[in-house]
């Protein structure tokens, strides 16, 4: 029998790749914005790629490209890009704060609609995505908690101890059975040997007295 070892490390390798990705997907209306804060850690590192993933219009067919601006705690911008339908952005957090990604289409077009898809990556950094809007409620609200996921990690650490020791504790008890099983083998071989020689010396004396009692009549001329 082998231990689950493997299984638990594979299952702490995806915990710890999946808490880092978010896929955030949501609507900009056009004359408005949406916008996605991500509370960075002083050298974080963030990866993100976006794209056009539908549009719509109550009058014509709305333009299938979006304007994004990434900007840091201060203000200052990190990543700009005008009347595109894809792009990304990556970089490294300078300092600790909200990090603002903010999404508008790039021209006005009454009823028009855009969906756009982020794909947001960041690692080694606790961080709250939310997306925000003029005019409507947030559409999309993601956590990632790093804390969170080192009480995951410890948990699945303190598993695999535990699957460690009973595997050990299963060792042990098989090591001590196999040998109680050799003992009462030796115990029944003896006690059938010590059998064998009672019934021998048994037939002995048996025999000895037999021959005591023949050659007493014999000098008493009883027989």
């Amino acid at each position: 029998m082998t231990a689950p070892l493997p299984l638990l490390a594979v299952i702490l390798h995806a915990c710890a790749a999946a808490a880092a990705v978010e896929a955030l997907a949501f609507d900009v209306p056009s004359g408005s914005s949406k916008c996605l804060t991500e509370e960075l850690r002083h050298g974080a590192l963030s990866h993100a790629s976006y794209r056009v993933v539908g549009a719509g219009s109550t009058s014509a067919a709305a333009d299938p490209r979006i304007s994004a601006r990434v900007t840091g705690p201060r203000g200052e911008e990190l990543h700009l890009a005008e009347a595109a339908e894809r792009g990304e952005f990556r970089f490294e957090a300078a300092e600790d704060g909200e990090h603002t990604a903010c999404f508008w289409t790039p021209r006005y077009e009454h009823g028009a609609v855009v969906s756009v898809d982020v794909q947001w990556y960041a690692a080694a950094a606790g961080a709250r995505a939310h997306a925000v809007g003029s005019g409507s409620p947030p559409a999309v609200a993601v956590a990632h908690n790093e804390g969170h996921i080192a009480s995951i990690a410890e948990e699945l650490k303190k598993l695999e101890d535990s699957a460690r020791l009973i595997h050990e504790e299963m060792i042990s008890l098989r090591q001590s059975e196999h040998e109680m099983q050799k003992l009462n083998e030796d115990t029944a071989t003896r006690i059938h040997s010590f059998t064998l020689l009672t019934l021998a010396m048994c037939f002995g004396v048996a025999g000895l007295q037999l021959w005591h009692l023949k050659t007493f009549f014999q000098k008493q001329h009883v027989l």
